[in-house]
């Protein structure tokens, strides 16, 4: 490459950007979480009955205010667990609640022996927790059973003057995520009661980080419910501004309601909708590695209103909690409206195309027992579909490599009159057969393709603590020996994926194209080795896989452009002069 002006002007242009990309990355989430933390450490949408509940000991950062009827006993009740082949539930018989949840087949980052546990913190926002206005308040805990696989509770509530009978029957089924519960409420006054509101409520994860241990560039966290009338799935974030947050409840009727991150979700379905819509809570937490920041761990509570309880007529209830995995074999099973919550594409418009992609993915695995191959064979297959695509483009990139001393002769002649200068290059490229658009427009109808495929390989669970060749975890770097260079070690694949992006650019046939352009193409590479290094190793995988297949196909692009060169020759040699 000559060092000249325009070299020059590439290299500080690369420079500017890979020193702003550092600074970026470094600094722009610390920035955004100070942001939203300034002057905030805790975020409620208030609800209006108060109870304290003294057994709750208090949170290192105060607790939302969220205000629930007391639990006012002094008996102490053993934790009932329900379990399966895929997780564990333990029910606290006195808040009828879930006090804590276990995956058995997903570990935590941390600790690769021990399954992942989900613990919500403050009794009165777990999921299940069924609260009453006030004045009502938990006189007794009247029965506690677990048996055939159920577990049965059965309270006393009082509001000084009148009784209700509370009694819930939790169930889970086998191969299930899914935790069952029945409400029942009895009036065991002479005359009706009416309660303004009541809400059952449904704990919300911390993000991925704070509930599996891993660290990943990209660790979305979500708020999410379904509007009842457009049956259509909305998503907030539970980190956003107070007063954004605060807009998120809505007083609707929804279908469901819940939270995700990642990998996991906890989503609550209710089998008639929430008449009343949702309230939301949160509680800031200090980040372990980082005291004077925060992260936010949200509840949704599902609202009913003005329920009336006749005397001695039993009000029932039914919902399901979903909590655990985002698979979409898990996922499928619950209700439709309910598959938004994967997020497998960064973009929800191709959501449709990264779906059956991952489905696909678990196919291929199952075939040949490895997701590491089955990513390979997946980029080859998807490469192999568009291999007509991808070969029109290499065919007029080539073309107009020939046309290209004829290009730059035109520019030169007719540099003084722009307008000729383009209807000469125009009867040119008609002359030759040459579209100057041949070799963009194939490659963009295969980008959204290409992203979808991007995105699902990096938001699939099934990816998590999966190894393949050196690399330990398909969803985290492929880091060989220590780090040794401001926390960074030697990742293989994201390094060979960029040699491979330095040889596949010496052999793109050059267009004419501006030389200020060229140069800054060589430079890509090391952009992109900046902008990718620490890419979940599933994507380099995909990446470096992908580059492997072009390199392939544009080397026989160009041995069939020089049979077809040798033929004409021939050809123009044996005709008579």
């Amino acid at each position: 490459m000559k060092f000249d002006k325009e070299s020059v002007i590439v290299i500080a242009v690369a420079v500017l950007f890979l020193a702003g990309w550092w600074y970026f990355t470094s600094f722009s989430k610390k920035d955004a979480v100070a942001e939203n933390n300034q002057g905030l450490l805790v975020s409620t949408v208030p609800v209006a009955d108060k109870v304290a509940n003294p057994a709750v000991k208090t949170p290192e950062v105060p607790a939302a205010s969220v205000e629930v009827p007391a639990v006012e006993t002094k008996e102490v009740y053993p934790e009932q667990k329900l379990e399966n082949e895929l997780a564990a539930f333990y029910i606290d018989p006195a808040s009828g609640s879930v006090v804590k949840s276990i995956f058995f087949q997903y570990k935590h980052s941390a600790d690769k022996k021990k399954s992942v546990e989900f613990v919500p913190g403050d009794p009165a926002v777990r999921s299940f927790a069924l609260v009453l206005p006030a004045p009502w308040k938990l006189a007794k805990v009247e029965k506690v059973n677990a048996d055939k696989g159920a577990v049965t509770l059965q309270k006393i509530y009082s509001d000084g003057k009148n009784l209700i009978r509370l009694t819930q029957i939790f169930s889970l089924a086998p191969s299930s995520y899914s935790l069952k519960c029945v409400y029942s409420l009895v009036n065991l006054s002479a005359s009706p009661v009416v309660l303004s509101r009541l809400v059952l409520w449904n704990a919300g994860l911390p993000p991925l980080k704070y509930l599996a241990g891993d660290t990943l560039y990209n660790d979305p966290h979500n708020i999410e419910f379904c509007h009842a009338s457009a049956k259509k799935l909305t998503s907030v974030s539970p980190s956003s501004k107070e007063e954004k947050f605060k807009k998120a409840a809505v007083s609707s009727p929804v279908d469901w309601i819940g939270t995700s991150n990642k990998y996991f979700a906890s989503l609550f379905f209710p089998v008639k909708p929430f008449d009343g819509g949702f309230l939301l809570t949160r509680v800031a937490k200090p980040m372990p590695e980082d005291p004077e920041e925060n992260y936010f761990v949200p509840s949704v509570g599902g609202v009913y209103n003005n329920v009336t309880l006749l005397a001695n007529v039993p009000y029932s209830l039914e919902a399901s909690c979903y909590t655990g995995p985002k698979s979409v074999e898990e996922i499928k099973k619950l209700p439709e409206s309910a598959i938004g919550v994967l997020h497998l594409s960064y973009f929800s418009f191709m959501e449709f195309l990264a779906r059956p992609l991952v489905v696909f993915l678990k196919y291929l695995k199952e075939w040949c027992g490895s997701y590491g191959i089955a990513i390979i064979l997946l980029t080859i297959i998807v490469r192999v579909v568009f291999w007509p695509v991808t070969q029109k483009a290499n065919n007029s990139m080539r073309k107009m490599q020939k046309v290209g001393p004829m290009v730059k002769e035109l520019k030169e002649k007719y540099k003084d009159n722009p307008q000729l200068m383009n209807q000469k290059m125009m009867e040119l490229y008609r002359k030759e057969g040459v579209n100057p658009l041949g070799g963009c427009l194939p490659i963009l109808l295969q980008i959204p393709v290409f992203l979808a495929l991007y995105s699902a390989l990096d938001a699939s669970v099934e990816l998590r603590h999966v190894s393949f060749l050196w690399a330990t975890d398909l969803t985290k770097p492929d880091l060989v020996g220590p780090r040794f260079l401001f926390g960074y070690g030697i990742h293989p694949l994201i390094l060979i994926m960029t040699a491979l992006m330095v040889w596949q650019q010496k052999m793109t046939p050059s267009t004419g194209a501006d030389p200020m352009q060229q140069k800054m193409m060589m430079f890509m590479p090391i952009i992109m080795l900046v902008m990718l290094y620490n890419l979940p190793s599933g994507l380099t995988l995909y990446w470096t896989v992908s580059q492997i297949f072009s390199i392939l196909q544009m080397k026989y692009t160009q041995y069939i452009a020089k049979r077809e060169e040798e033929k004409e020759a021939a050809s123009s040699t044996s005709k008579p002069a």
